[in-house]
């Protein structure tokens, strides 16, 4: 199969991609927005270093466990050696992933120290040498790479580090349209899309900004990118991946979830977080997602006061009980999910 049609046969214009987001796109939580129609879903950013030096115990090793239900997944990994580069990929070959991708658009200042994630957008050689390394070791794999649409608005080399990742090898380039000053801050340029998408022949993806089904239909049109990726927006709202498959499938877009829908997927949540890892480290770990989850319900400021003091799952399920005795939907009194 030529490079292109196996980048499009993972990332269609029919559904949108997971992106890869720390410390939130786990196992569990890749598996929930995949069954709200997410393709393909990422690991959590990885370190090259960690996986290939650490200990097969380390937290590196544990981002990359997943289940074949999350297919196709991607493995997303940084750095800024090539050799270790190489040999992350080469050694994540063998767990069995969908693909690699390469970060070279993460903004984070820990990040970037090391040279790698954004900086690499700095050393348009160096990434030339990261992804032909990464695409040699992965073979047959592909390997996509994810970039910014420069370091500052000074310096948006983003055309050329899309033609350096094709250079090199890339089956295709997912495009954040910010630079890394901007972090994700303001909007995000989609033309920078458009003028990738026209500058380059392996497929891109879009990225940045997608809060809803008809954002995705929009970015689609507009820029003319082979598919979108969802991040932020699926925060606590893995609804809007089966929204954005209906869209972009010709149909109409599902009505919003509910409290109580909302709620049983919150629970369901952790209760699949604790049995995988346990419950201590579930409940700390989902007082963001009950955060999300809840964001624009009735008397939501107070639920998640509660709930970020439970310390067991059973209070956690006695202050959702509590609350949803208390509280009934009427029209208008609870808002749409808002992801931001």
């Amino acid at each position: 199969m030529e490079k292109g049609a196996v980048i499009t046969s993972i990332f269609t214009r029919t559904r949108a991609s997971l992106a890869p987001l720390a410390g939130v796109t786990d196992s569990v939580y890749r598996r929930i927005c995949a069954d709200f129609g997410a393709r393909p879903v990422m690991t959590e950013m990885v370190s090259s270093d960690g996986f290939v030096r650490g200990h097969p115990s380390d937290k590196t090793r544990r981002l990359l466990r997943f289940h074949e239900s999350e297919r196709p997944i991607g493995f997303q990994f940084f750095g800024a050696d090539p050799a270790v580069m190489a040999e992350a990929a080469r050694r994540a070959a063998e767990i069995g992933p969908d693909f690699i991708d390469i970060n070279a658009g993460c903004p984070m200042k820990k990040v970037v120290v090391k040279g790698a994630g954004a900086a690499l957008l700095r050393d348009l050689p160096l990434l030339g040498r990261i992804v032909r390394s990464v695409v040699e070791a992965a073979s047959p794999l592909p390997v996509t790479v994810k970039i910014r649409s420069g370091w500052d608005h000074t310096s948006i080399n983003v055309v050329d580090a899309a033609r350096v990742c094709a250079d090199g090898g890339a089956f295709g380039v997912i495009v954040h349209p910010r630079p890394r000053s901007q972090l994700f801050g303001g909007s995000a340029d989609w033309k920078v899309i458009r003028v990738v998408k026209e500058a380059v022949g392996i497929p891109v993806v879009g990225s940045g900004d997608v809060w809803s089904a008809l954002d995705a239909r929009r970015m689609l049109d507009e820029t003319g990118a082979d598919s979108v990726m969802i991040g932020r927006a699926s925060l606590g709202n893995p609804w809007i991946f089966r929204e954005t498959t209906a869209l972009l499938s010709g149909g109409a877009v599902p009505p919003a979830p509910g409290m109580d829908e909302r709620l049983d997927l919150a629970l369901s949540h952790l209760e699949t977080l604790a049995s995988e890892v346990n419950e201590r480290f579930a409940v700390l770990n989902m007082r963001k997602f009950f955060g999300w989850y809840s964001r624009g319900m009735c008397g939501g400021a107070e639920f998640r006061c509660r709930v970020f003091t439970a310390q067991t799952i059973d209070e956690v399920r006695e202050v959702v009980g509590e609350y949803r005795g208390d509280k009934h939907e009427t029209d208008g009194e609870e808002e749409s999910v808002v992801s931001g």
